[in-house]
């Protein structure tokens, strides 16, 4: 596990050299190598924790984008449950591909870089944890494995927010009373729920849903009187089935 730490260290120090060596602009060696590392043991290092996306839109004109929140941000990247200050790494959700993109700068358009998919590697942005899981899916009642980030831990409980956004191409109206629709992203945010560190599965956030949940219904509907958003609903409401 040390070397394997090490490694890690090694690899995320040197990011920002290995990104001018994949874009062919690199002179010199890098201040960040270290242990007698070679330039191409520093790219290797950093592609063990990177990787190429899986998909790429060429389609012009396309309503919408791929993110929901569209800005890199500083990220908290974890392997194995630990994390090492001072290795600074930009972090933001293609929600179209479920991929990780890394960057060095905040302030960065693009990357074709991501964070290798792998279940020991997880981050933190803006208090959000992203975890790669198995689940459930809503969709096709089958297991699937993505990103969930999530948004209740507890003791027997915990609770997860797939976000996804589906390409739809574009539609062509059949007739003048149809409407066309231009090639568009359409969004997609479910939630899941583990109970005794089972499998996620889908959560229904209805309140009626929500007071099966509860052994007491009585005070289950006092409680689902609360007024806020999903978000807000759900922390309120396992943290209260945490404790029946």
């Amino acid at each position: 596990m040390k070397k394997t730490l090490i490694i890690f260290s090694l690899a995320i120090g040197s990011l920002a050299y290995s990104q001018s060596v994949l874009n062919g602009t690199a002179g010199g060696a890098s201040q960040g190598l270290g242990w007698g590392q070679t330039d191409a043991a520093a790219v290797d290092f950093f592609t063990n924790l990177s990787s190429r996306p899986k998909k790429m839109l060429s389609v012009k004109d396309i309503k919408g984008t791929p993110y929901f929140v569209e800005e890199f941000k500083l990220a908290k990247v974890y392997y194995g449950g630990k994390f090492e200050e001072g290795k600074n790494i930009y972090i933001r959700h293609n929600a179209y591909t479920d991929e990780l993109e890394m960057a060095i700068s905040p302030y960065q358009y693009a990357s074709d870089q991501i964070l290798i998919k792998e279940n020991k590697v997880y981050c933190e942005v803006e208090g959000v944890t992203f975890k790669l899981l198995p689940f459930i899916s809503k969709s096709s009642g089958n297991p699937e494995i993505g990103y969930l980030q999530t948004v209740f831990e507890g003791e027997k409980y915990n609770v997860y927010l797939n976000q996804t956004k589906v390409f739809m191409k574009q539609q062509a109206a059949r007739t003048s009373l149809e409407r066309s629709f231009p090639p568009r992203f359409v969004d997609s945010q479910v939630f899941y729920f583990s109970k005794g560190g089972e499998t996620p599965k889908y959560l229904n956030t209805s309140k009626g849903s929500l007071k099966k949940l509860f052994k007491n219904k009585s005070d289950a509907k006092k409680l689902l009187n609360i007024k806020g958003n999903d978000m807000e609903i759900l922390k309120v409401v396992f943290t209260a089935l945490e404790k029946e």
